[in-house]
């Protein structure tokens, strides 16, 4: 997962300055050559990493500790207010406008096309901005591009524009303007071609879509693999195009994430949006600072946060939780909450949102995969049993219901089983938690779904 590595690098880093009182260069020497080592096998630019360690060494050395606080502590706020300064300080604000015609651009293999869906996605039905978005093929190289984009325009049932028989890629957007225009699209996103590097014929025929669209914003998209040469390619983007803003993606994979911090601070073009996983939901707005949070250990919880509220219905979300109180939890309820969880995102997303002092930040990815399977199966098997077995799971102990229940879903007597006893944890669990609230105490949550992990 992006960042993880940085992240732990530096939280260990951190640890090691014991100093008192305080801060000089002698005993902050070997943290700031530890960082500056992180970052550039993290594909941060040399440039970038140098001016980043400078300035930590500028606003550290001869800081003077406060009683209340350690030295870690101190270098790990100084450290914090950097990497926001150079991610960009503030998110983005979107330049919504009566009518909005964006330009997505980038590198072939950047996951521009799935970008564009995402986007469209997110403007459309998430921030409910717009009534009416056209999405318009532009890529007439790759032909699967343009079905590809047919398939997601379909899925998120907006509008799609498309000339597959005309070679001539001046005359599609002039047409698809025309399109627009007739029909009072209020959103339209232009699904550029890209090429596997840049070159002149590229950069002429974006030259001259611009001029025939004049759109309100030209997006990059680059790939969160990219080391620094994404730097340069960029940069020559920008200088053809002027660019508004930058979406970086597969910002949920093993992606070290360099490319984020030599754009943010070399190009000073704002990042707006990071690419978290291959579903069209999955597309964040990108802030600095919960960035920043997240590399140092921690966590995100403004995001965890509204990744929750996303899900809605807070009356639905307050009668679970009276049952939950008045021990009446049954698997109907587990599977709900198993499917809000999955809407949420991955367990693995998620758990990299805590804080890394918290037992569920700290678990191995092995644990996170096993536990994502675990879920998977379990919702497979509540799925293959009657409404009355879900509301009543004691009937579920006969044989002939376990065998009904086995054959219909595929799964495993073990499986079968490993579900009943975690669910029985977990009743248990429950009770234990609503007696300890009653008492008007504090629990221990570290305890709470243990089964699963």
């Amino acid at each position: 997962m992006v960042f993880n590595f940085m992240q732990k690098r530096l939280e260990k880093t951190i640890r090691k300055v014991q100093s008192k009182g305080l801060l000089s260069k002698e005993n902050i020497e070997d943290i700031l050559k530890e960082v500056r080592l992180i970052l550039l096998e993290s594909d941060v630019n040399l440039k970038v990493t140098d001016d980043f360690i400078s300035f930590i060494e500028k606003k550290a050395i001869g800081k003077v500790i406060d009683t209340d606080r350690t030295s870690s502590q101190e270098i790990l706020r100084i450290i914090y207010d950097e990497l926001v300064n150079i991610l960009g300080k503030e998110a983005k604000k979107w330049n919504f406008q009566s009518r909005s015609i964006v330009m997505m651009v980038g590198l072939q293999g950047s996951g521009k096309t799935t970008t564009v869906a995402k986007l469209v996605n997110n403007l459309f039905k998430k921030e409910k901005r717009y009534k009416n978005p056209l999405i318009v093929a532009l890529d007439i190289y790759r032909p699967a591009a343009i079905d590809q984009l047919e398939t997601l325009a379909k899925k998120i049932n907006v509008a799609f524009y498309a000339e597959r028989a005309e070679k001539d890629v001046l005359k599609i957007a002039k047409n698809a303007l025309e399109f627009a225009n007739k029909n009072n699209h209020d959103l339209i996103i232009l699904d550029t071609a890209g090429r596997l590097q840049t070159d002149q014929k590229l950069m002429t025929e974006l030259q001259m879509i611009k001029k025939i669209f004049i759109p309100t914003d030209i997006i990059f998209v680059a790939d969160g693999f990219s080391g620094q040469e994404i730097l340069n390619v960029a940069e020559e983007f920008n200088n053809k195009l002027k660019l508004s803003s930058i979406i970086v993606t597969k910002m949920d994979s093993n992606a070290k994430g360099g490319a984020i911090f030599s754009l943010a601070y070399w190009l000073k073009i704002p990042i707006s949006y990071l690419g978290m996983g291959e579903k069209i939901a999955n597309l964040e707005i990108f802030y600095p600072n919960r960035i920043a949070s997240r590399i140092l250990g921690l966590g995100d919880i403004e995001t965890l946060t509204e990744k929750a509220q996303e899900l809605g219905n807070e009356k639905a979300q307050e009668k679970m939780f009276r049952k939950m109180m008045a021990g009446k939890f049954d698997l109907d309820d587990l599977l709900v909450s198993m499917e809000q969880l999955s809407k949420m995102g991955n367990l693995g997303a998620i758990t990299r949102l805590l804080p890394s002092f918290g037992k569920l930040r700290n678990l191995s990815e092995d644990k996170i995969n096993s536990a994502q399977t675990k879920l998977e199966v379990y919702k497979i098997l509540i799925n293959s049993m009657t409404n009355k077995e879900r509301k009543n799971p004691r009937l579920l102990k006969h044989q002939k219901r376990k065998e009904r229940i086995l054959k219909g879903s595929g799964r495993t007597a073990q499986e079968y089983n490993d579900l009943l006893r975690q669910f029985e944890k977990m009743q248990k669990q429950i009770m234990q938690l609503s007696k300890v609230l009653k008492a008007g105490k504090i629990p221990d949550l570290s305890k709470i779904g243990n089964g699963f992990f």
